[in-house]
């Protein structure tokens, strides 16, 4: 019985484990689809594919904050890149918290 109920836990364990790391895995996949359909590319770069003009998402990891990329995806004042792209304010919560996690992973 004991035996029977260690399986048990270790297989909900594996199972736990399976489904979080797919959650973010879907999450980055969801953020790659974003970076590609959102025209991010033409003036980003992510892991050497993409324009350099506005510098890449790597460089946003270590110079901004979570908050201030989030900031910068939703931009209804339109200052993000002094005016030249408009707000993502047209994106789901949800896509936004991707691109932020994708750009910035949480600690």
């Amino acid at each position: 019985m004991i035996r029977t109920l260690s399986r048990i836990g270790g297989l909900a364990l594996i199972m736990i484990t399976a489904l979080s790391i797919g959650s973010n895995a879907e999450d980055g996949s969801i953020a790659r689809k974003l970076f590609n359909s959102q025209g991010c590319k033409a003036c980003h770069n992510l892991e050497g594919d993409g324009s350099k003009e506005a510098g890449s998402f790597e460089d946003m990891r270590d110079h901004l904050s979570r908050e201030e990329i989030r900031r910068q995806l939703v931009n209804p004042e339109g200052t993000h890149g002094k005016g030249s792209i408009s707000d993502f304010s047209h994106l789901s919560d949800a896509e936004i918290e991707a691109l932020v996690d994708f750009i910035h992973p949480a600690p």
